[in-house]
């Protein structure tokens, strides 16, 4: 079984430092914008290692996993899995949630300071097409195994996009403040309004299910 150990942690250190930290010291980027960049990889690194490992790779293991690992690979009906963790205990409902939930915020706030003529927009659709991927790749998993081995859950979609909007409205919420620090350059003017109607709308939808 492959885990998130020293060789793994040591090819994600090479290709950054040969395929990343090389190409921006040639592009001559700011301190800044390397600092804010290394901040994002090492974020997507621990994304990858908490959604896609262990990758199991011994077919003793696959076998047992198919033997002893049952149930549905998926989950495709909004809030179904959060109401039956909540049957299971309130306490690790909320822990799901919550760790769902903020796992994305990082993205919505170092995406706008990696790449600050990203629009909200973009910002959002990368934070969709990202999770998306994530329950994708799992579920590719759970293909070459045979075996639900990775639960793949639209509720997990819903709480990692709610997280990556939320981060960036933090974002723009303490830009006026990373301007002031000279942190966060000024490219544009993203209308509150129209942040503020899209985030309420979708909040609206996604409480509509509850109902």
């Amino acid at each position: 079984m492959l885990r998130f150990s020293g060789l793994v942690i040591t090819i994600a250190l090479i290709i950054y430092i040969v395929f990343f930290l090389c190409r921006w010291l040639k592009r001559r980027e700011t301190i800044k914008t390397m600092f804010f960049k290394t901040c994002f990889y090492v974020y997507t690194c621990g994304v990858i290692k908490f959604t896609m490992f262990p990758i199991m790779l011994d077919s003793f293991l696959i076998e047992d996993t198919k033997k002893y690992a049952t149930g549905s690979y998926m989950n495709l009906i909004p809030f179904n899995s959060i109401s039956e963790m909540f049957m299971e205990g309130r306490e690790y409902a909320s822990f799901q949630i919550v760790a769902n939930f903020i796992m994305f915020i990082p993205l919505g706030i170092l995406l706008p300071l990696c790449y600050p003529k990203l629009t909200w927009k973009s910002v959002f659709a990368i934070s969709f097409i990202a999770t998306v991927g994530i329950e994708f790749a799992q579920l590719l998993q759970d293909l070459i195994y045979q075996a639900p081995f990775k639960f793949v859950d639209i509720d997990d979609v819903i709480l990692n996009f709610s997280g990556g909007i939320f981060g960036y409205i933090v974002y723009v919420i303490i830009r006026p403040l990373l301007r002031k620090m000279n942190l966060c350059p000024i490219v544009e003017k993203n209308s509150w309004n129209i942040l503020l109607a899209v985030f309420l709308i979708y909040l609206l939808k996604v409480i509509r299910f509850f109902d």
